[in-house]
């Protein structure tokens, strides 16, 4: 007859090692909340997210961002009034604009990210970095 209770402690322990895994992995799944107002390298910003649609301004030229979160990382769109690259073709309403990331902390109280003219790659711009 088999040790139904020897299987029992083992599918428990199992059980209790699995459980932080879990919890540790829907965490890492769990949407970034990009909303509020920020102090960053570009100028004070403020950000409204509607699920992971985000909207926002920025101090530097009238900055504006449109984008989406996934998980913890935020990718869209700038805009600015004037710039030192002007594009070939307009976005939100000018020709200076480019792409962006941004990745929320594990706190929520920051981010690191980057940012590039027109459709080059974020990067080629320089960093954007800004906390609560």
């Amino acid at each position: 007859m088999p040790d139904i209770p020897r299987r029992l402690r083992a599918w428990g322990a199992a059980l209790a090692l699995a459980a932080p895994l879990a919890a540790a992995s829907t965490a890492a799944w769990a949407q970034a909340d990009f909303s509020g107002k920020w102090r960053t390298n570009q100028g004070a910003m403020r950000i409204d997210q509607d699920g992971e649609r985000v909207t926002g301004e920025y101090e530097l030229k009238d900055g504006q961002v449109r984008g989406h979160v996934h998980g913890d990382t935020l990718t869209g769109t700038w805009a600015q009034s004037s710039a030192n690259h002007r594009c070939f073709e307009a976005r939100m309403g000018t020709y200076y604009w480019g792409r962006f990331w941004m990745r929320m902390s594990p706190d929520g109280d920051s981010f690191r990210g980057r940012w590039s003219y027109c459709e080059d790659e974020p990067g080629s711009g320089g960093d954007w970095t800004g906390g609560r």
